[in-house]
């Protein structure tokens, strides 16, 4: 008669390799993860099994990030091939750094402190192992919810909801650490594999994890292919990839989405920048002249850092031009990797100046590109 229970001590598990039962495989050991992590954390400290919990972790990143970053992958793939395979490989770390920075943090905060409180028998490896275990529940809370939120049109995730969900992802990831403990302390010892009903209903959950998997990556393509014109790179003598970012209003705060279309018969000047840049700063009297010294000119600042010191600081000098909120997405697709950056956009749409840094005679190029339109 087999029992659910996971073995502790384990006093009747086998202790001869060739007799040890095979253990779960992959799909079963990430759904024991959440149906039965006493017995997903016992199987991960049989030291027969080192290592393969940090393989099933690596395995669960690619499948979360392919989840949920995969607009961010295209436009960087997309920008290392148009750009430079620098660039693109800049942009791709900054959407991994960005997806898996806090998960990871934790991940390995999480391993030395089980590798710290399993006392005599402590070992750096099962730590490692046990807290791979421990770290899946808080991909799979932001899989499911991140993946809900697109399927449902909603680009970000609300505020309280965000806070509901972090306090979960890290109450049950503390909550697996503290289970982790027990093995952690204990003699390395044999695992039997689970009973088939267990394991029946781990793979159940594993299924549906995989289901909501294939769920956000075709309702990413969806958008991908809908929305070329926002993933896209910028080219030179090509339409400039449309924006809709938000104005910061008179409190610094976003007001209404400006869209680059609604400059289309006008010379489009986008200045990227931000309140730390001095040489930013010193070419914004110019910008403001500039802004003023045709009707059929507009300059439209982007501001990269703080909306709030960006707003202030107009208010202070008197500048009248637009001011906008950047983000890391325009800034690709712009190919923003410096600043200033300035980009002059002609009365049809097309990119015809890049300039990166200073020096050049903006007045002079938004002149002549005026006079041929």
């Amino acid at each position: 008669m087999t029992s659910d229970a996971p073995p502790g001590d384990a006093p009747g598990a086998a202790s001869d390799p060739a007799s040890r039962p095979i253990g779960p495989r992959f799909l079963a050991r990430l759904g024991l993860a959440i149906t039965e992590p006493r017995w997903a954390l016992a199987t991960a400290a049989d030291r027969a099994n080192a290592g393969r919990s940090g393989s099933d972790l690596i395995a669960v990143i690619a499948l979360v990030l392919a989840a949920t970053q995969l607009r961010g992958l295209a436009s960087a793939v997309w920008l290392g091939i148009s750009v430079g395979a620098g660039f693109g490989l800049r942009v791709a770390v900054g959407v991994l750094g960005g997806a898996l920075g806090l998960p990871v943090t934790l991940f390995v905060l999480g391993a030395l402190v089980v590798f710290m409180l399993s006392g005599p028998r402590r070992n750096l490896g099962r730590s490692f192992d046990l807290a791979c275990v421990a770290a899946l529940p808080l991909l799979f809370i932001n899989l499911v919810v991140t993946v809900v939120v697109r399927a449902a049109g909603i680009e970000a995730i609300p505020g309280i909801v965000s806070v509901v969900v972090s306090a979960l992802s890290l109450g049950w990831m503390g909550a697996l650490l503290a289970l982790a403990l027990r093995p952690a302390r204990i003699a390395p010892v044999r695992v039997p594999a689970p009973p088939a009903p267990v394991v029946r209903r781990a793979r159940k959950v594993a299924w549906a994890l995989l289901a909501v998997v294939a769920l956000g990556v075709a309702v990413q393509a969806v958008w991908i292919s809908n929305n070329l014109e926002l993933v896209k790179p910028m080219h030179t003598g090509e339409p400039a990839p449309e924006l809709a970012i938000a104005e910061i209003d008179a409190t610094g705060q976003p007001g209404a989405r400006v869209m680059l279309a609604s400059t289309r018969g006008k010379v489009t000047v986008l200045d990227f920048w931000a309140t730390w840049c001095k040489p930013c700063l010193v070419s914004m009297p110019r910008l403001e002249q500039l802004a003023h010294a045709s009707p059929d000119v507009v300059v439209l600042a982007i501001n990269l850092d703080d909306a709030v010191a960006a707003r202030a600081l107009f208010d202070q000098r008197g500048y009248k031009m637009r001011l906008l909120a950047g983000n890391d997405d325009l800034s690709e697709r712009y190919g923003v990797s410096s600043i200033p950056h300035t980009v002059i956009i002609d009365r049809h749409g097309v990119v015809r100046e890049v300039i990166r840094g200073t020096g050049s005679d903006l007045a002079a190029l938004v002149e002549t590109i005026r006079r041929e339109d």
